[in-house]
């Protein structure tokens, strides 16, 4: 009776220590990631509260890894870019959940995991800047910087969508004549590109990154026009330009006629008092 007494009471005490250590705690839901130009992020959402979360991530060519910014953080995401270098390995990771305020490390704590995720592939990827300059009448070029990722080299220096895809790399340019709504395409290879135009004719761009394999398109950039070199300053402004013109100098000749008018008003009676001085 001793003996079963005891057994009781210590079955009691290694329950109350699994409740107390978080053996009651869900798994975190909706695990999912984020990854723009290789910046990559995991995310869940929280199922618990008092509960702190550990995430370790790992690929299929490298060990488990954790971040110390998401070892018992209270946040739900977890920025993993520094742990994701290598844009050609399938990677997983977990996101294991503590009691707030427990230092010991539960060995059987909720897992919640990822799915995987592939950058080369998955991740997305952003527009790119350029310039437009009129190099002559008939002949506009376009400079495209390639968009810069969160992958590093050796030295830290951050590493180009053209570093990372490389001859996979092209870009989708939209271009057509200022005011106008036919657009046309042009794909190309180059960074430095020269486009003909008409003489004294404003063309409008956009470009989009596209990467032929994996197949993925990128956000388009915004619209840039050229100069129109051999327009008039007039014709470049515009039809709006003009109608405000034409009100200014109606404007102008109104003022103009109203002054006249009442000068010739005020001065009239001067005018027949000096004709007449003995009426005065």
């Amino acid at each position: 009776m001793g003996s079963a007494a005891i057994t009781l009471g210590f079955a009691l005490i290694c329950l109350h220590c699994r409740l107390s250590s978080g053996a009651l705690l869900k798994p975190v839901t909706n695990v999912k990631w984020k990854s723009f130009n290789f910046f990559t992020s995991l995310e869940w959402e929280k199922t618990s509260e008092n509960v702190t979360y550990t995430v370790r991530v790992s690929g299929i060519k490298s060990n488990w890894k954790k971040k110390p910014e998401c070892t018992r953080t209270n946040t739900t995401s977890c920025d993993l870019t520094s742990a994701m270098q290598n844009v050609t390995d399938t990677y997983t990771a977990e996101v294991l959940s503590y009691p707030a305020g427990d230092t010991e490390e539960n060995e059987d704590p909720p897992i919640a995991k990822s799915p995987p995720i592939q950058l080369l592939k998955d991740t997305e990827i952003g527009q790119a800047n350029f310039a437009v300059t009129r190099k002559n009448t008939s002949e506009i070029q376009l400079k495209i910087d390639d968009p810069f990722t969160y992958i590093r080299f050796l030295n830290h220096t951050r590493k180009t969508l053209r570093d990372i895809y490389g001859s996979e790399l092209e870009y989708k340019v939209f271009y057509w004549k200022d005011r106008t709504s036919g657009k046309k395409t042009k794909t190309t290879k180059e960074q430095v590109i020269l486009m003909e135009g008409d003489p004294g004719v404003s063309y409008c761009f956009s470009i989009q990154p596209h990467v032929i394999s994996p197949y993925k398109y990128g956000k388009e950039s915004k619209v840039k026009c050229s100069s129109s070199e051999g327009r008039s300053p007039i014709e470049d402004i515009g039809t709006g330009a003009y109608a405000l013109m034409a009100l200014g100098v109606l404007l102008l000749i109104v003022v103009v006629v109203g002054i006249t008018v009442c000068m010739c008003r005020r001065k009239s009676p001067h005018t027949l008092a000096e004709a007449n001085p003995l009426t005065a």
